[in-house]
């Protein structure tokens, strides 16, 4: 009984697979028939359609003419022995054409005054070049300017007594020296200062990649009408290397009592290696040698310049004393020898420091020029100084020429700096 059941079972279960199969393939055809059933008449839709556009005549086309139509074989004749065939004009219709309108071509005139370039545009209307002019920074034409040596400053200072405040306008800077031997350009920036008090500035933008930057920038210094007569503007050019190594340009010095602080006229200033006015005590060249392998400085003092005559007789002497400090404690003291007072001293005499047990940013060195006199009463002077070292002990050129020895060691590192007078020295 139970193989009966079986039996009927998987019949049933065959004849169900098999009606799907005829279902399943029956649907195929039908639906196979019906596509290509739709695809022909898609087809001829698309053809009558063409057909339509094509011989359809467009709405907006008037009836044509009834025109008597020409013979094609008009009467003949015989005409010497010839036979002709006339031909005959009845039946055509007379028109003609509406007059054609010609746009008056209109020819600009032409003062005498015109430049080649507004003749050649014309058609496109008169050019005023005058508007498309750059603005170098100040209007007067410097190409007569004589070169300079380490560049050159425009500016313009004007004083508000009213209000006590003095008005800079820093225009540009030409013709400043390139990095290294290729002179390729450099990002100068400039700092204004209103001495004495050092502490008062102003800084401009950075100007990237370039030795004639464009600054146009206003600055405003507070200062009462009692002390413009005793300020000095000083312009300091410096640019920012790769390895964040701040070097000098140059500076501009500008006693404000020498100038007329009314008019506000753009003026320019030949850049210099000084920072001080003119009336320093003198300067003096010596260059500075890092050896971190042997943990050494040295000091070679080579000459100085522009110091002053009247300081000086025939029994005076001159050297230069060097004080290596360490804190604020002097640890080693050399001096070069003695020569008769010039204003132009040469020495070139070189001095080594050992730096082993010592921290560098503690050290510091005190360069002095000094006098001395051949009488026995009289005390050796300091005539003037420099301090160089680190953030601690020096500010300015020196801060840069030891900053600049720190990232170039083993190669000798030459300055000019000026001196700091000294009241002992008159």
């Amino acid at each position: 009984m139970a193989d009966e059941t079986l039996g009927v079972i998987i019949g049933s279960v065959a004849g169900g697979v098999v009606l799907a199969l005829v279902v399943a393939v029956i649907s195929f055809v039908v639906c196979r028939r019906w596509k290509l059933k739709r695809r022909s008449w898609d087809y001829d839709w698309e053809n009558n359609d063409k057909v339509r556009i094509t011989t359809s005549a467009p709405i907006s086309r008037s009836a044509s003419p009834n025109m008597l139509k020409r013979k094609s074989c008009p009467d003949t004749g015989v005409f010497k022995g010839m036979m002709v065939r006339s031909m005959t004009t009845e039946g055509i219709p007379d028109f003609s054409l509406p007059p054609e309108r010609v746009q008056p071509c209109v020819t600009p005139k032409r003062s005498q005054s015109m430049s080649p370039l507004q003749q050649q545009n014309g058609l496109l209307g008169d050019i005023q070049p005058d508007l498309y002019r750059s603005y170098g920074g100040c209007e007067d034409d410097d190409f007569h300017l004589p070169p300079s040596e380490h560049g050159r400053l425009w500016f313009s200072v004007i004083y508000d007594a009213v209000v006590e405040q003095l008005h800079v306008t820093l225009v540009k800077a030409k013709e400043l020296i390139g990095r290294g031997r290729e002179n390729s350009a450099r990002d100068p920036f400039v700092k204004i200062f209103l001495l004495p008090d050092e502490r008062i500035c102003r800084i401009s933008k950075v100007r990237k990649k370039t030795l004639t930057p464009v600054y146009n920038e206003n600055f405003v210094f507070e200062v009462s009408p009692n002390d413009i007569g005793d300020s000095i503007l000083r312009f300091s050019v410096y640019d920012v290397d790769k390895r964040r190594v701040r070097h000098s340009l140059g500076h501009v010095l500008l006693a404000l009592r020498d100038m007329d602080l009314t008019k506000g006229d753009t003026v320019w200033k030949d850049l210099e290696q000084s920072h001080q006015m003119s009336d320093a005590p003198g300067e003096l060249c010596f260059s500075l040698n890092y050896l971190p392998n042997l943990d050494k400085i040295k000091v070679l003092i080579l000459n100085a310049r522009k110091l002053r005559q009247m300081c000086f007789d025939k029994d005076t002497g001159t050297y230069v004393r060097i004080n290596m400090m360490h804190g604020r404690k002097i640890h080693k003291v050399k001096r070069t020898a003695t020569y008769r007072a010039t204003t132009d001293p040469t020495f070139n005499e070189s001095f080594s420091f050992s730096l082993v047990g010592k921290v560098l940013d503690s050290c510091s060195f005190e360069i002095s020029v000094m006098t001395s006199s051949k009488s026995p009463r009289s005390h050796d002077n300091v005539y003037g100084k420099v301090v160089i070292g680190s953030f601690m002990f020096s500010r300015g050129d020196e801060l840069l020429h030891w900053q600049e020895m720190m990232s170039q060691p083993r190669t000798p590192v030459q300055r000019w700096h000026t001196l700091t007078g000294n009241s002992n020295a008159h």
